[in-house]
């Protein structure tokens, strides 16, 4: 596709399927730091206490949604090329805005088992700056956060597939499973109805080093898995660069020590200021 259709088409529905965006050789190794750390997968935590690797932190939002590997970009080489990736950076400056520039809300590495899914959330008529989507006609966009999910391995019916609902990150209409008392919701909560169940949500399929690229905007949420084994994927979400970091981790000084300018500039797009830096 041109830009022009690229633009429609994300104006349109919300989403874009970016084909083989990660090479092969990435892919291994990625999966390779998956299998290392398989332990984590198994026993995330020890009592009360999430589990650490260095600086990524074992976590999960609820029982159904398995195990993340928060912070994911302390994990190694292979997760910071990631930042800026070629397959998916210059489309997410686009519409975020390059006056925005981008930083990362959140970064994760999941892995969910059989029976896991994630509820449905989020959708147009949600009041948050995060979840803004403006493009018009001027070409100047302004979308509030990008989502890139990364497929390690090749996801289908029964794999717990991503699921949204085309075009909803503009409706004002309130999707009828977040309508409670009569007003909307931004989620449906933990423990409710996989969101595969949902009224007019379409599965997103994806080949093992495909990305999905979608507003945070879209009503959106996870089927599911039926099938036997684990759903392995990467999440990078990128908003403009006034919005903190979710959970607020500290950036390793390893990890400063390494990254490019441009790199550091995503992680930490408003440096910290004190008077000692001006003396």
């Amino acid at each position: 596709m041109d830009d022009r259709q690229t633009d429609y088409l994300f104006d349109l529905q919300g989403y874009l399927v970016l084909e083989r965006a990660i090479c092969d050789e990435d892919l291994a190794e990625l999966n390779t730091w998956v299998d290392a750390h398989w332990d984590y997968v198994k026993n995330p935590k020890v009592g009360e206490e999430n589990r650490w690797i260095g600086h990524v932190e074992t976590h999960s939002y609820g029982p159904e949604d398995g195990v993340n590997f928060q912070n994911i970009v302390e994990g190694g080489a292979i997760f910071e090329r990631l930042i800026d990736h070629p397959g998916w950076i210059d489309l997410a400056r686009k519409y975020i805005n390059p006056v925005n520039k981008v930083s990362i809300h959140e970064n994760f590495l999941n892995v969910r088992d059989k029976g896991g899914h994630l509820f449905i959330h989020c959708g147009g008529h949600a009041p948050l700056s995060y979840l803004t989507f403006r493009q018009h006609n001027t070409g100047e966009w302004m979308v509030g956060q990008i989502n890139v999910l990364m497929a390690l391995e090749d996801i289908g019916p029964g794999d717990g597939p991503t699921v949204l609902i085309p075009g909803s990150h503009k409706t004002t209409e309130v999707h009828p499973r977040l309508m409670v008392d009569g007003k909307g919701i931004v989620s449906a909560g933990s423990g409710s109805e996989p969101a595969g169940t949902a009224f007019g949500v379409k599965e997103m399929y994806l080949k093992a080093g495909d990305v999905l690229f979608f507003t945070d905007a879209i009503t959106h949420g996870s089927a599911e898995r039926t099938n036997e084994g684990f759903r392995r994927s990467i999440v990078y979400r990128y908003s403009a660069r006034h919005l903190r970091s979710r959970f607020n981790y500290v950036m390793s000084d390893e990890l400063r020590a390494r990254l490019t300018p441009e790199r550091l500039e995503i992680l930490e797009p408003i440096p910290a200021r004190s008077p000692e830096q001006a003396l």
